[in-house]
């Protein structure tokens, strides 16, 4: 069963998109990279120096056989964003079903061609049991590199190469036949014209096949940087297409003056094997496009599973002032509740910042078509959820691609292998663990029910235990109805507890008998606030102190007031001096503070403002196990309202949980 069968509803209307929510996160991570840029990039070299090494390949079968491949790739420059050079992929690449793959098509590099050439290479690649990939780049510039995503239900993959200096995106879906292209597709693309990132261009549009040749008039609806941001239309006559084998040619009328057009030209295609996918490009551009299927029916509903997702963007409307480009890549996943919310996270890299994890909220309301606006972006949805497009609107410039993964089940003793989850902000799968968080383990067959009644906390509960790396992890809860989970404690001594950074591997053993073991990357921090929903997207738990030392709820009716100093919980926050053992309670005395040098609290209110919180102290919790207790001083200027509570450390940054300040 897949995780999103467990995220309790919650349809809160949010306060801010995620993605608005998202130019502050980026803003602060350039403000601390400033300050140490050695600390933060950190990353850059641990994940890409060793590509596939102890990842988990056991999922390796996902991937076999003939694979359509559309990359960009750019190196951008870390003042100004311009793109430096970018190249583009375009071909046929073969997995072998074993770690092995061969690509054969054609390179377009913008520092030395002007016409893409026919190209060659192999590499390697491994997928974890939750469909988690890692490829060896492909592209000349750093074969190297290794590209980060995830596959999906159909064997489609969305990944990017976050780790290793470089922004890009890599989309690939099993090679289908010409018969597939029938109906009605819904298109998201984006066009970096010329390596030339202040001449991006995205958009959307319908386009049907007569089955034979012709997709006919297509009404194209987009935007251009060079031409103001302004939402425009273009009307294209007698769009056609054609097949060599598995790979086509879809044609657009060739506009006299393409700087001044959304869509232009020849592009090279591919249909999956259901027919419900396109993926194409322009093999001499750095253009990408992604069609699905028109639906035959949508709802909220039909947004379920987990979902890999992945995009190369330029958001200039909401570059700093004087920044004409602000460029980033990202991959990651999104965990919707099918009633309208749900969480995602983006291990997100920018052009003059290194890789970071990005959890949020996120909502959503699908008419029956599966096409909408939310004034940010415009939804595509394809049949039965099997994918999904979001195209940037109003100068937001992205084709955000996902995804979506199979149910996952398994007899006896089973761990989600999608399903291990930040136990406060419920981010999804690629989000990292880290030493000393909680995590939610969804599965079946893992015992009885029983919660922990003293502390330490034990290492068995309702007859299961939990290994992580091999080390025994204390337990708060294992819970059988109305889902099979365990609360876990992830130990000290897990990989990353001295600033690394690596890969987790969680198994259960259920009266003696062992469950399968999931991998998980790994993190020195993975912030998450605890909510009154219990799933990350719903009110904070957050506290008013009383002069008794009483406590009671932040609410809508009883909201935190400017200057006063309230009391939230959170997981996550990394390492504290003094350090308190696995499963302990922590001491009253010295207080365990925690030592992230990058920790931080900030209020996004109601009116789009983010304010930094100056007055704060975070500890373990005194009496409690592993559990973070942090107070603050709600700092002036905060406008009234319901708010977000965020809070960012080296490694990450949340933005969900609400918090209410009059």
């Amino acid at each position: 069963m897949a995780a999103s069968h467990f995220v309790f509803a919650q349809t809160a209307e949010r306060v801010t998109s995620p993605h608005r929510r998202l130019e502050n996160a980026r803003n602060l991570r350039r403000a601390r990279q400033n300050q140490n840029r050695s600390v933060m990039f950190a990353r850059s070299g641990s994940r890409a120096v060793e590509p596939r090494q102890n990842f988990d390949n056991s999922g390796n079968g996902m991937l076999k056989g003939a694979y359509f491949v559309r990359q960009v790739f750019t190196e951008l420059d870390e003042t100004t964003s311009d793109i430096i050079q970018a190249v583009s992929l375009t071909g046929t690449m073969t997995f072998d079903g074993n770690g092995n793959y061969s690509f054969s098509g054609q390179q377009l590099n913008s520092a030395n061609q002007t016409a893409a050439s026919s190209y060659t290479i192999s590499g390697a690649y491994a997928v974890s049991s939750s469909g988690q990939v890692q490829i060896q780049t492909p592209v000349s510039v750093d074969s190297g590199d290794v590209e980060y995503g995830g596959v999906g239900s159909g064997g489609e993959v969305i990944a990017s190469a976050t780790e290793g200096g470089y922004s890009d995106v890599f989309v690939a879906i099993p090679e289908g036949p010409a018969s597939g292209v029938t109906g009605s597709y819904q298109v998201g693309f984006i066009d970096f014209l010329q390596a030339n990132a202040s001449d991006v261009r995205n958009g959307y549009f319908t386009m049907t096949a007569n089955g034979t040749s012709s997709f006919g008039n297509v009404t194209v609806n987009g935007e251009m940087a060079n031409q103001g941001s302004t939402a425009t239309t273009q009307s294209l006559s007698g769009v056609t297409y054609s097949f060599s084998g598995n790979v086509g040619t879809v044609t657009f009328p060739t506009a006299s003056s393409p700087l001044t057009a959304l869509v232009s030209g020849a592009k090279t295609f591919a249909v999956s094997p259901d027919g419900n996918i396109l993926v194409g490009g322009n093999p001499n551009g750095y253009d990408l496009f992604v069609a699905v299927k028109t639906p035959s029916s949508v709802t909220n509903a039909t947004y379920v599973n987990t979902y890999y997702q992945g995009g190369l963007e330029n958001p200039i409307d909401i570059c700093g002032t004087g920044q004409a480009n602000c460029m980033d890549a990202f991959y990651g996943s999104v965990l919707p509740n099918t009633l309208g919310a749900g969480t995602e996270h983006l291990r997100d890299a920018g052009y003059d910042y290194s890789a970071y994890d990005y959890t949020t909220d996120m909502f959503y309301a699908f008419p029956s078509t599966g096409a909408y606006s939310d004034g940010e972006f415009e939804w595509l949805v394809g049949p039965n959820g099997e994918a999904v497009l979001q195209v940037g609107l109003s100068g937001y410039y992205t084709l955000i691609t996902q995804f979506q993964t199979a149910p996952l089940s398994g007899s006896g003793a089973f761990i989600n292998p999608d399903g291990i989850l930040n136990a406060a902000s419920f981010a999804p799968i690629t989000n990292d663990t880290a030493p000393g968080e909680y995590v939610v383990m969804f599965g079946s067959g893992l015992g009885s029910t029983q919660s922990a009644t003293s502390l330490p906390l034990p290492i068995s509960l309702g007859g299961a235990g939990v290994m992580v790396d091999s080390v025994s992890a204390p337990l708060l809860a294992n819970v059988t109805s109305p889902y099979a989970l365990m609360n876990v404690f992830v130990p000290n001594e897990t990989e990353s507890a001295n600033g690394g950074y690596g890969y987790a591997v969680f198994q259960a053993s259920v009266s003696g008998a062992m469950s399968n073991s999931v991998t998980l990357y790994t993190a020195s921090t993975a912030p998450g606030v605890f909510t009154s929903t219990a799933n990350g997207i719903g009110t904070a738990d957050a506290f008013h102190v009383s002069s008794t030392g009483a406590f009671t709820l932040v609410t809508q009716s009883s909201p935190a007031a400017i200057g006063e100093t309230i009391v939230f919980y959170a997981t996550g926050l990394g390492a504290t001096s003094p350090s308190v053992a696995d499963g302990a309670a922590a001491p009253g005395g010295p207080l365990a503070t925690v030592t992230d040098p990058y920790f931080e609290v900030d209020i996004y209110d109601s009116e789009g403002n983010d304010t930094l919180v100056n007055n704060y102290t975070a500890v373990l919790a005194p009496g409690l196990a592993g559990v973070y207790q942090v107070n603050i001083t709600i700092p002036t200027g905060v406008a009234g309202g319901e708010c977000y509570l965020d809070v960012g450390t080296t490694d990450g940054y949340t933005s969900e949980a609400k918090l209410y300040v009059q």
